[in-house]
């Protein structure tokens, strides 16, 4: 019986970052091309352009990204360089690491990200994924059949997915 599974981020999931990219993109843009802007200014805001153009097209990659996820590992295919094609067979799993980023002083609002790595490879996951919470536990399973030192933040955050 094969266990395969496949993740992708949902479109609603990223709507704030295209939403951001766009906005930071449309003012940069609009004030380069509607306003008489000193030298300085305009290369400033040249630059914010393209960070902000930068980040739209990781957006997009995030979105044509896929997990792969089966008995014998997990891969990561998708557009871009750092991700396309790498895999991790879980006997190869050397770390895991799962982190919690707060948007908020009360730790209520904010996302989580799996890292994964063998020798070669290392793939990061948000949570916006689909399924990040079954993908993180198969994850931490094959960590503790391999008996991976995992660090205390790691294990919290495991108990509060969990939960």
């Amino acid at each position: 019986m094969s266990l395969r599974s496949l993740h992708a981020y949902p479109l609603h999931a990223l709507g704030r970052d295209y939403a951001g990219a766009a906005a930071g993109l449309g003012v940069s843009l609009g004030l380069i091309v509607f306003v008489r802007l000193a030298a300085p200014i305009a290369w400033v805001l040249t630059g914010s352009a393209v960070l902000f153009l930068v980040y739209f097209a990781r957006t997009v990659c995030r979105q044509l990204t896929r997990i792969e996820l089966d008995e014998n590992g997990i891969r990561a295919v998708g557009p871009a360089v750092l991700t396309s094609g790498a895999a991790i067979r879980w006997d190869d799993l050397r770390a895991l690491r799962l982190d919690y980023f707060s948007t908020r002083a009360d730790r209520e609002g904010g996302w989580m990200q799996l890292k994964l790595a063998d020798a070669q490879h290392t793939i990061r996951i948000d949570s916006d994924l689909e399924g990040f919470a079954q993908l993180a536990e198969r994850a931490a399973r094959e960590a503790a059949r391999l008996e991976l030192a995992l660090e205390p933040g790691t294990v919290s955050n495991l108990q509060a997915l969990r939960s």
